[in-house]
């Protein structure tokens, strides 16, 4: 009998024993070497981090088998798993031209995997080329102990890892303004918040030291993880510098909480060399990392990436199977396809040629508001991303002039009141300004208008402060 398989119909059915069985080479909470990187002597407990509801998860017998099947030889006859016969589905081939000319066939035995249930973890060969990839980028990892989940998106990965470790009234480290996805995931957990306000090069770690200083002194529960979105963060369009990523990941060594590197812009950054990540400063296993081609390939495809230690993505894992099950089989296929069609450095030739296109809007947008706003507000320079994230001047509360007057005068900006991590209700002078669809003419027309909104607004405010 095949060795996975007796694993599964064992009498264990505990998470740790069932990673060690059907993953053999796999030790959980066993320590993390990282391929030229320092290795490090501290074994990490990452029960300690997963919540009361990720410890009570179990594995789906049904999912685990669709795991060793995919691993059997062709000659294996199967009577267990209740998939589909593919040969009933009416599509004969997929065939996809790219814009270079070159063509993407999926038929034979590529379609039947493409039209069927996969493993929770995802497609086997496409997970090959992601731990290729994320070798060239980051850094060789031990993949007996790191691992990789394609999910639906990134959006998916971060939610189901934020679900692991919350529990009601935990700590949470955030950077702010921050992606409002974040706050509105940890919000029912009714957190004890710790904002971290960022300047132009992201988070401060001095204060970051100062908000775990302050849990201690006062008794309150220290945070299991720091969200951070490193690289042209949305919406503030700022990128953390290896400086300061280094001393962050010394503080959370020390005060032993898990950075979630939700990176979805790390190849749109406008930086001179490709940014050091959290991923590649880690000796110790406590960085969990997002990836996404949402941005660079395709948003309506819905495949991203985490790249971890085993044993929370093993947690991660466990919910997926009673959840989405797997990300889309097709849309695996095709970007595994892609990989095999144009390689590693053919993708980053193309994703290259992405951040070049972002990079001109930026510039585009940054004279419009140059032009336009100049004395109206204040903005930095985003070191990446798709956002300019704009102080309006002279108006302390813009939530009225930006879902009022703005939209009654067709120009779409977004309040800054939702990326607010501690009080969205609370005035807010800021709005998020997105260059990624608009012509360089609207950002011109768009840019003009909006100086007179704020106008008009200011005008109106000093009206009603007279009568």
């Amino acid at each position: 009998m095949n060795f996975g398989l007796k694993a599964l119909l064992s009498r264990t059915t505990g998470t740790s024993a069932c990673v060690l069985n059907i993953y053999p080479n796999t030790a959980v909470g066993a320590k993390r070497f990282i391929g030229n990187r320092l290795n490090n002597d501290q074994t990490i407990d990452y029960k300690y981090f997963t919540n009361v509801m990720s410890k009570r998860r179990r594995p789906s017998m049904l999912r685990e088998l669709t795991h060793v099947m995919s691993r059997m030889p062709p000659e294996t006859i199967s009577f267990a798993v209740g998939v589909p016969n593919v040969n009933t589905f009416p599509f004969e081939e997929i065939n996809i031209k790219l814009k270079d000319g070159k063509s993407i066939v999926i038929g034979g035995k590529d379609l039947g995997t493409a039209l069927q249930y996969l493993p929770s973890r995802g497609f086997t060969e496409l997970i090959g080329w992601l731990r290729k990839l994320q070798d060239h980028m980051h850094g060789e990892n031990d993949w007996s102990n790191t691992s990789i989940l394609v999910t639906a998106g990134g959006q998916e990965a971060l939610c189901n890892t934020i679900e692991m470790c919350m529990e009601e009234g935990s700590s949470v480290l955030v950077q702010d303004p921050v992606y409002p996805a974040v706050a509105d995931l940890v919000r029912p957990y009714r957190p004890n918040y710790l904002s971290l306000p960022q300047d132009k090069d992201g988070i401060r770690p001095d204060i970051l030291q100062k908000k775990l200083e302050y849990c201690i002194e006062n008794n309150m529960p220290l945070p299991k993880m720091l969200y951070v979105n490193p690289t042209g963060c949305n919406p503030a369009g700022v990128s953390l510098t290896t400086e300061r990523k280094k001393i962050i990941y010394e503080i959370a060594c020390k005060y032993n909480f898990l950075i979630l590197e939700d990176d979805s812009y790390y190849y749109l950054h406008f930086l001179q060399e490709d940014p050091v990540s959290f991923l590649s400063l880690d000796t110790e296993g406590r960085v969990v990392r997002f990836d996404s081609f949402s941005k660079i390939l395709s948003s309506g495809l819905r495949v991203g990436f985490v790249t971890g230690p085993e044993p929370l993505l093993r947690n991660i894992e466990l919910h997926l199977q009673v959840s989405t099950l797997h990300a889309s089989a097709l849309s695996q296929m095709i970007i595994y396809k892609m990989f095999e069609l144009v390689g590693i450095e053919g993708l980053l030739d193309h994703f290259k040629t992405v951040r070049d296109f972002y990079k001109v809007k930026k510039t585009q947008m940054i004279e419009a508001v140059e032009r336009h706003l100049r004395g109206l507000a204040e903005w930095n320079q985003p070191s990446g991303g798709m956002f300019l994230w704009v102080k309006i001047n002279g108006i302390n509360n813009v939530y009225n002039m930006a879902l009022r007057r703005c939209v009654e005068n067709n120009l779409l900006v977004v309040p800054g009141h939702p990326f607010m991590f501690l009080d969205q209700e609370s005035d807010c002078s800021y709005i998020r300004m997105s260059y990624s669809l608009a012509t360089q003419e609207q950002m011109e027309q768009g840019c003009a208008r909006l100086a007179e909104m704020i106008r008009a607004e200011k005008e109106s405010l000093k009206l009603r402060s007279v009568s």
